[in-house]
């Protein structure tokens, strides 16, 4: 298995069961030592963008290239009431609008809302029959198919049922993307994935994320997961719980280590999908020490084969020619 993730919110291993977890409504108070000078509560918040008008508010702000005055946003929200419109924007202001010398303009929080909103992950759906990808399977002579249900999409050989990826994708990515270009689009989007986490934030709530190697055979490896190599890596939020399983030559295939090899090889990692990457095959991965956990990836190119080794954090210990 190449790519395989899954999301995992709610069990043994997610934060949505550890009560040590960060309130997620965030109405605790600001400690002296932290950086955020200022809370507003969840529940205030989408009170604030909850009205129609509000939200086209926000809309044409975020489609302008430039300030508006008051006029330019009304006109442009189609309000008559100077009166009413003026309270809704009101509203908005120093929150998810600014207003300054040259006019009114969306503030980061504004932006991330409809960001939120225009990705789909809230108001759209996946819908549309299974799509042939053309990539062949790992482990047959299968073909790789595309399968959708609501927010979730699942990559799997319609042969021997071995399973690519299965995860929630906001469906606002398939947005203008022709059917034979969406394997491709998935595999940019978990490679976003991957480095997001690379990076230690949660791609949900960009909440700190804690990256771990887990073992097939650990007593509390998730059972609904099933991984083709003896390793795999799980990454957990702290703050939403969201989580997610992954194999390990996919979690470890960003590093700068197997990027640059790939690179002075002739192959560049961002453009060529994971499935096209010679020398990450599955179950290729070796456990070489579990005291301390040493996790070996052997990457061949053109008959020549480097190993990468890892720790139990997924960073990189070693470094050789094979």
């Amino acid at each position: 298995m190449t790519d395989s993730d899954a999301t995992d919110s709610t069990g043994p291993d997610s934060a949505a069961s550890d009560p040590a977890a960060s309130d997620p409504t965030g109405s605790d108070s600001a400690d002296a030592d932290e950086l955020i000078a200022e809370r507003l509560l969840p529940d205030e918040a989408f009170e604030l963008v909850a009205h129609e008008t509000r939200f086209r508010i926000l809309v044409a702000l975020n489609e302008a290239d430039e300030p508006l005055s008051f006029g330019e946003v009304r006109e442009r929200v189609g309000v008559d009431d100077p009166g009413q419109f003026n309270y809704h924007l009101g509203k908005l202001t120093d929150r998810f609008v600014r207003n300054d010398d040259d006019g009114y303009q969306l503030a980061a929080p504004g932006w991330r809302l409809v960001g939120a909103v225009l990705s789909g992950g809230y108001t759209k759906a996946l819908e549309s029959e299974p799509i042939e990808t053309g990539v062949p399977c790992s482990f047959c002579d299968g073909e790789m198919e595309l399968r959708f249900e609501d927010e979730k999409i699942e990559m799997e050989c319609r042969e021997c049922e071995e399973t690519y990826t299965n995860i929630p994708i906001p469906a606002g990515i398939f947005e203008d993307v022709a059917p034979e270009d969406a394997a491709k689009v998935v595999d940019s989007w978990l490679k976003r994935l991957h480095a997001s986490a690379d990076y230690g934030f949660c791609p949900n709530c960009d909440g700190r994320l804690d990256r771990t190697v887990r073992l097939q055979d650990d007593e509390d490896a998730p059972v609904d997961f099933e991984a083709d190599d003896e390793a795999f890596a799980h990454y957990d939020c702290g703050r939403c719980g969201f989580g997610w399983y992954s194999s390990f030559p996919s979690a470890v295939v960003l590093h700068p280590a197997l990027v640059g090899f790939h690179f002075e090889n002739g192959v560049d990692v961002r453009t060529t999908p994971f499935w096209d990457l010679d020398g990450l095959e599955p179950g290729a991965t070796t456990v070489e020490s579990r005291d301390p956990l040493r996790v070996a990836v052997p990457v061949t190119i053109d008959g020549a084969t480097t190993v990468f080794t890892f720790d139990a954090d997924l960073e990189l210990v070693e470094q050789r020619r094979n």
